[in-house]
């Protein structure tokens, strides 16, 4: 946005209104969506998984189920579920213990993946325990180790400004890996969850009625939670609602991308954000543990661009 040049003439002018209009410069124009399958085309492989860091046994499925499926089945490549604390709470059902209840969780979770093509990865991190999940030395050793040995290609977590610290957690924890690891070509990807929407999603999957009955079956997987919630109808709906968005967001484009697919053979999207490293954004409150994360390795890379090691990711 362009600075007034006619202040001198504005009869209300008042020069905290300079400060005001600032805060929109530099922050892009209208239509910045992109699909995300251009993104992942270089960044996906054999030896470079796409991992979920599920903070609870359903979030993969609700957040990025479709996506997910594509690329472990339609597509063949691996494709990683991590959950991230296996627990026993919000489990409605009295009559088990804790331990049966942690069972329960993590037996919906590997149906889950089995529905979806991925490879199941339980953590149980002593953090679930910890007051505000502080992960314990073993935890810290536990998930550098993992991003060291598997790499992942692309990695989807939960948004910073999510309202549940253990999705807030998880992408601190997440932000660890890649430092630990020291993963400067990792495509980091934000997800859409129920409890913290995307602040500026700039990237879009469109799926079909047969990857979305997937979806369903996918979600419908923890029926522990199901009976709470039933986020099948709702990711129904919103998927719908986002659709319809994304082609006003993307300017009117055609969603289908190359192919002989139409936009007709689509019924929802799936949202996210390409994350890059934005200075700025360091030093927003809350703080942005992946940001600080992408800032300290584009540090060690020394690139002379602030995207942290994301070439793709400007697509």
């Amino acid at each position: 946005m362009d600075k007034p040049t006619t202040n001198s003439r504005c009869a209300h002018w008042q020069p905290e209104f300079e400060q005001l209009l600032g805060t929109v410069q530099g922050c892009g124009t209208h239509g910045q969506l992109v699909d995300i399958r251009e993104s992942l085309r270089h960044t996906i492989g054999p030896n470079r998984p796409l991992v979920m860091l599920c903070p609870h046994a359903d979030d993969g499925a609700i957040t990025a189920a479709c996506l997910l499926h594509e690329y472990a089945v339609r597509r063949s490549l691996p494709v990683v579920e991590i959950l991230v604390f296996a627990g026993e709470r919000n489990v409605a059902a009295p009559w088990l213990n804790d331990k049966k209840k942690v069972s329960v969780r993590e037996s919906e979770f590997r149906l889950e993946c089995s529905v979806l093509g991925a490879e199941a990865v339980c953590w149980d991190l002593d953090a679930y325990r910890s007051p505000g999940y502080q992960p314990s030395p073993a935890d810290i050793d536990k998930i550098v180790d993992w991003f060291r040995a598997r790499r992942p290609g692309a990695l989807i977590l939960p948004p910073a400004t999510d309202a549940h610290v253990a999705h807030r957690v998880t992408r601190a924890l997440a932000a660890i890996g890649l430092l630990g690891a020291r993963l400067d070509d990792t495509l980091v990807l934000t997800g859409w969850t129920p409890w913290g929407p995307l602040p500026q999603p700039n990237a879009y999957f469109c799926y079909d009625g047969e990857a979305e009955r997937t979806k369903e079956w996918a979600i419908h997987c923890h029926a522990s939670q199901v009976l709470l919630t039933d986020y099948t109808k709702y990711c129904s709906h919103l998927g719908r609602a986002y659709a319809a968005l994304t082609r006003e967001w993307a300017e009117g484009h055609s969603l289908a991308g190359r192919g002989t697919r139409t936009d007709d053979r689509f019924v929802g999207v799936e949202l996210f954000q390409i994350e890059t490293y934005d200075p700025s954004r360091c030093d927003s409150h809350p703080e942005d543990a992946i940001q600080i994360a992408l800032g300290l390795l584009h540090e060690g890379r020394g690139a002379a661009t602030p995207a942290a090691g994301h070439a793709v990711a400007a697509v």
